[in-house]
């Protein structure tokens, strides 16, 4: 069976808490959320991040693993909230 399906209610969770601590930190730099998506591999569950920033004409994407094969490692709101901060700050350095 598939990871993605067997972790969908975990994926959902994520999802929520990603899209809730970045909208309005995005919205503040002018750049909005376009698409999160998540795959699977051998390693286990992937998102990836679509971010649109001003002035660039390609989407700044990021992509980690978030659901390793063994399972998930925390709770879906915390690994939410640790992916959301850390895209916040790779932006800040950008």
């Amino acid at each position: 069976m598939s990871m993605i399906i067997t972790y969908q209610q975990y994926l959902e969770e994520f999802r929520t808490e990603v899209f809730d601590g970045l909208t309005s930190e995005l919205i503040g730099r002018g750049s909005r959320l376009s698409r999160l998506s998540f795959s699977e591999n051998d390693e286990g569950i992937w998102v990836e991040a679509e971010i649109e920033l001003p002035d660039q004409q390609e989407p700044w994407i990021r992509r980690r693993l978030i659901v390793p094969e063994q399972g998930p490692d925390k709770d879906a709101w915390l690994a939410g909230t640790i992916f959301s901060s850390a895209l916040v700050e790779e932006l800040d350095t950008k």
